[in-house]
């Protein structure tokens, strides 16, 4: 049952793509929300390797100093930086208790779920899982269109790309004001 909180969780989302798909199939900078799509999911991708690597950084600072506090730590501290790991370790189970007793729920409300609840449910499960595979099939489209390209046509939509980019940031900033 864990899949369908994860399907429940990711549909939102995949619903919101699914509507995309049919731009997708398109040349990805023949429209302005192509372009804004693709800059978009660039901008998405750059951000998330970011993430990544900013919190690798920030987790091997931390298990470092972690270390140093331990080794410099004399008897009392140590005890007291134990104490402390126990209540994590403590708030950690009562955490999977929680997801424990959503999973069962979920569980219990299938079983417990009419044959027309159940198809319903199933039905939504469909939807989403053709959803999933018509955004993966648009994006390969795109990028086979992309690697099948010539340069001078990929050249001609990188200057479109840009050229609606400029637009959008033309009508939505702001005039500047005269100096008096």
């Amino acid at each position: 049952m864990l899949s369908l909180r994860k399907i429940a969780f990711l549909g939102l989302p995949l619903v919101a793509l699914a509507g995309a798909a049919s731009v997708a199939h398109a040349d990805p900078c023949l429209s302005l929300t192509g372009c804004i799509q693709q800059d978009a999911k660039s901008q998405l991708d750059s951000a998330k390797d970011s993430v990544k690597n900013t919190g690798s950084q920030f987790t091997s600072g931390i298990r470092d100093q972690a270390k140093q506090r331990w080794n410099n730590a004399t008897e009392a501290e140590r005890e007291k930086l134990l104490a402390k790991g126990g209540a994590l370790t403590s708030t950690g189970a009562n955490a999977t208790e929680k997801l424990n007793n959503a999973e069962q729920s979920v569980k219990d409300r299938w079983n417990n779920a009419s044959a027309s609840e159940r198809q319903k449910i199933l039905a939504q499960r469909d939807k989403l899982t053709n959803a999933t595979n018509g955004v993966s099939n648009a994006e390969k489209n795109v990028k086979d269109r992309w690697n099948n390209a010539s340069e001078s046509t990929k050249n001609a939509w990188k200057s479109k790309r840009d050229s609606l980019k400029s637009d959008v940031n033309n009508a939505t900033s702001l005039p500047s004001l005269p100096s008096l």
